[in-house]
């Protein structure tokens, strides 16, 4: 393991570009991200819906975090250029990064150590730095105009290092190359991946087809909703052409479906019809034998009273012998 420690060791690995993420980290964090979601306990149906809700809740917040970086510009802290120039660049996490770095390179200096062949060696050294540390290396490639810092965070993480800023500002340079930012770091990455993403071959599976056009319309319809709802006139506007929009997609889906179902109609002409078979009773053991008494014919009711049949009384309320009864009393 230590004689392969240039592979798994992250001091190493600092010249290789992982987006500031460690090899476990992105492990760790997803999994920190579904526990509040799902746990053990879980059924499979209760995994399926409590996933689905976390990719969901995903997705809303990378929508808001794009919605943010649209319509909202932090606050910058100095009048240098670059600073400006950068604030309508970057997201607002990888703002809030750069800012951080802009704002400690005030503390360092710069130092002319050495000069090569078409190369420029500086120290950058801290104002508070002790006897002890060791000040950072900056090369400057004067035939590519390209600057490399040892401590080798712009070539990890992909943002310009403190040292480097330092010697940009020393040197005056009021606006970053756009050699030092990174696409996927600027507000505008996502512009073109949808064009990519309808470029690639999905041959004949409908789902990839469905995915790719669906994901290629949402991108568009989010940027004109941010556009629109800056203003009230821009949200009546929209709002009156979506409702023209519906109802051209229900003329444009009625009558696909109508030559749809045409195109079935033609396929089924020639066809020969085909007749349901003839029930036969199954195999198994016949009707069972009736008993006598289940074959007599059920008589009417009776009353013991009066001794009728097929009337809705019995001996308890029957009126003969209820008048009957009363006539008694009224001769007594």
């Amino acid at each position: 393991m230590y004689d392969m420690r240039q592979k798994w060791v992250p001091a190493y690995l600092n010249h290789v570009f992982c987006a500031g993420m460690s090899s476990s980290q992105r492990v760790e964090s997803s999994h920190a991200f579904y526990k509040s979601y799902v746990s053990k306990k879980n059924t499979l149906m209760d995994f399926v819906i409590r996933f689905n809700r976390a990719l969901r809740h995903q997705r809303h917040n990378e929508l808001v975090a794009d919605h943010v970086d649209i319509n909202e510009h932090p606050k910058i802290k100095s009048n240098w250029p670059m600073e400006r120039q950068m604030v309508k660049v970057y997201t607002r996490k990888k703002w809030l990064e750069f800012q951080g770095q802009m704002y400690e390179s005030h503390g360092y200096y710069v130092q002319q150590k050495a000069v090569g062949d078409g190369c420029m060696v500086y120290d950058v050294i801290s104002f508070q730095s002790s006897s002890v540390s060791k000040p950072r290396v900056l090369s400057h490639n004067q035939q590519m105009d390209y600057i490399s810092c040892s401590c080798m965070k712009f070539e990890f993480e992909g943002i310009p290092c403190r040292h480097m800023l330092a010697f940009f500002r020393i040197n005056q340079v009021f606006k970053l190359s756009e050699k030092y930012i990174l696409k996927r770091w600027t507000r505008d990455a996502k512009v073109g991946g949808e064009h990519l993403m309808g470029q690639k071959n999905v041959g004949d599976n409908a789902e990839k087809c469905l995915m790719s056009r669906h994901s290629k319309l949402s991108y568009k319809v989010a940027m004109v909703i941010d556009k629109a709802s800056l203003t009230d006139e821009g949200t009546d506007f929209l709002d009156e052409q979506l409702d023209f929009l519906l109802l051209k997609f229900k003329e444009i889906n009625c009558s696909r479906s109508i030559d749809i179902g045409c195109q079935k109609n033609k396929s089924i002409e020639g066809v020969p019809t085909i007749i349901d078979p003839s029930e036969i009773r199954t195999k198994g053991c016949g009707k069972r034998l009736t008993s006598s008494k289940e074959k007599q014919v059920s008589k009417s009711r009776q009353c013991r009273g009066c001794g009728l049949r097929g009337v809705s009384h019995d001996k308890r309320n029957c009126p003969m012998l209820h008048d009957g009864y009363l006539s008694i009393v009224f001769m007594c």
